[in-house]
């Protein structure tokens, strides 16, 4: 006899290396905004999520968590790094992950995407500002030294390991919406012409490096997971992101995976 459709959306979900995920249903991230002057998590969040894991939720990420205080997406974000009050991280992730919810935080650096009113000198792959009248908003970034980029994909290891502390059953990368891990990956937005830009295996190197970098800090059996756009439709940009992560050099000694 066949199943269901809701069925099928409640038969539990195992990842490679063994943790399950109850259900099918996940909650993407989302960036709530809730985030203290020192941006820390407000009480909020964890009421919120524990409100979202009490209905059911197999798989939930946060929202768009920033692994450095000096480069926010937004007023309001929360970060996680060295300077962070973790009671709160750690009140997050307990009420979250009622209900034997798996809560992942996503972690993220916006690059160029800080609007103007929060800094005035942004940093990209390239400096190249954005365009479609976003320029009003955001200032041209400034080209990030080799240096800077070795220090930001060790925020992005320092946050997680932080995170796993914390009780987060997870970390999900956040490589889409044009953010600077997208931002890396795309022709468009990095004309480097050293190790990190050129080919797509040159492009790829930045995240494939934030991965062995966070492995290194939380361990080969702590669930990693990347969010990144199949396109960003535009002229020299991403296309079949996925693809590109997929089918390059070094992603068989270091997977992304969610599940078998």
């Amino acid at each position: 006899m066949a199943i269901t459709n809701e069925q099928e959306l409640a038969i539990p979900f195992a990842l490679a290396n063994g943790i399950e995920i109850k259900n099918r249903f996940c909650k993407s991230a989302m960036s709530e905004g809730l985030g203290t002057r020192e941006h820390n998590p407000k009480p909020d969040l964890a009421v919120l999520y524990q409100t979202w894991a009490e209905g059911g939720i197999g798989l939930c990420a946060t929202g768009n968590v920033m692994i450095d205080r000096t480069a926010l997406g937004e007023p309001g974000n929360v970060v996680l790094d060295e300077e962070s009050d973790l009671s709160e991280f750690r009140r997050w992730a307990r009420e979250g992950s009622v209900n034997d919810t798996q809560l992942w935080m996503q972690s993220n650096h916006p690059g160029k995407q800080i609007p103007n009113l929060v800094c005035k000198e942004p940093v990209a792959p390239s400096a190249i500002g954005l365009e479609a009248g976003l320029e009003k908003g955001f200032n041209v970034p400034r080209a990030l030294e080799e240096s800077e980029i070795e220090a930001i994909i060790q925020k992005f290891a320092t946050s997680a390991r932080l995170a796993k502390e914390c009780g987060f059953g997870g970390v999900q990368i956040h490589g889409a919406h044009g953010y600077l891990v997208s931002q890396f990956l795309s022709s468009r937005h990095n004309q480097r012409d050293d190790q990190w830009g050129g080919l797509i295996e040159n492009r790829m190197g930045f995240v494939l490096a934030v991965l062995e970098a966070i492995r290194g800090e939380v361990g080969e059996e702590y669930p990693i997971g990347i969010k990144l756009n199949s396109a960003d439709f535009m002229n020299d940009g991403l296309e079949y992101g996925v693809l590109c992560v997929s089918s390059a050099a070094g992603v068989e000694k270091n997977p992304i995976e969610y599940g078998d």
